[in-house]
């Protein structure tokens, strides 16, 4: 590829923000609303250590400017949503272009199971303003979600057929992989094909599962069951780069300690400018999580961010949140 192709960069590239939606009183997190909206405190406050936050806020909502102090780099953008996990339906960026291309996919509330006419409306109202006029919008009436695919800058991109086929029950893996292709602009779709962890409704995203790292590493979410651990790791060692080589594997430590009805793991983390955001989760496996991480990602700050809230709504980080990449105009 070539810098005037428009291209997907891989989520540790530069970023100029990251955006994020505040829980509404409105959602399904009524009941904690408390409890949410001080974990998000703190995720934001962190991200804003390293990069501008833009954060949906419903329309005529005024607690996220009452509990989050004033910032130059945080910029409250009054949006209608349904849901907070934005990850799968804000823009996907494609830079090397002038100007550089956002994807809005269509979202239908991870195949029909939530409300989601409001957040398949957000890329709408984002293109309108002014932070990011300098994107080309442009719509796609193909299903695909954010955490649903994961990219190296390379040309590959790395999906859980799974989720892919419950979406796409009508298209083959040929044809899911040519959509993929020709709609992200990546050289080779690989993939692996496993059922979601318990309580994951996205019918199992990749970012629950595996996660590109740099110099061709791949980090993984150990599971419950040991067959599936066993299944998961013996597809990801069959998976090949652009040279033919394998990836180097890093099993993540099963998060022991949180409901196993919930789909808690550690590779949710997050990249921003400098900086890995991982979920913990107030148990053992917490340190065992981030070490692994600081080892594999020595230029990166590691700064975990709790989420035992995010998970009783079966999210992390990743995603609540969507990395906006630095493009070149």
């Amino acid at each position: 590829m070539t810098e005037s192709f428009p291209r997907l960069p891989p989520e540790w590239a530069l970023q100029r923000g990251t955006l994020l939606a505040w829980p509404a009183a409105t959602s399904d997190w009524v009941d904690d609303l408390a409890a949410i909206r001080a974990e998000y405190q703190h995720f934001i406050k962190t991200i804003l250590k390293y990069q501008p936050v833009m954060l949906l806020v419903s329309p005529g909502d005024e607690t996220a400017r009452k509990q989050l102090s004033d910032h130059p780099d945080l910029h409250l953008l009054e949006i209608p949503f349904n849901d907070t996990w934005c990850r799968d339906y804000g823009p996907v960026t494609l830079v090397g272009s002038n100007p550089a291309r956002a994807l809005d996919f269509l979202f239908n509330g991870w195949g029909g199971k939530y409300p989601a006419a409001l957040d398949n409306q957000v890329n709408g109202h984002l293109a309108r303003h002014s932070l990011f006029r300098k994107l080309q919008f442009r719509q796609s009436l193909f299903e695909l979600e954010g955490g649903a695919i994961e990219c190296d800058g390379q040309g590959l991109l790395l999906i859980n057929w799974h989720c892919l086929k419950t979406r796409h029950p009508h298209l083959d893996r040929d044809a899911i992989a040519d959509e993929l292709r020709g709609l992200l602009n990546v050289d080779r779709v690989i993939g692996i094909d496993i059922e979601p962890m318990a309580g994951d409704d996205t019918d199992g995203h990749i970012d629950t599962l595996a996660r590109f790292l740099p110099h061709r590493r791949i980090a993984f979410q150990t599971q419950h069951d040991d067959g599936a651990t066993h299944q998961l790791r013996a597809q990801l060692e069959g998976l090949r780069d652009r040279s033919g080589q394998a990836f180097d594997l890093i099993a993540m430590p099963f998060p022991a300690g949180v409901d196993p009805d919930l789909p808690a793991n550690y590779v949710n983390f997050l990249f921003v400018n400098g900086a890995c955001l991982v979920p913990v989760y107030g148990v053992d496996t917490d340190q065992s999580a981030l070490s692994l991480l600081e080892q594999a990602l020595p230029q990166h700050r590691i700064e975990p961010i709790p989420a035992r809230q995010m998970i009783r709504q079966y999210g992390g980080p990743h995603c609540a949140s969507m990395h906006l990449p630095e493009t070149t105009s």
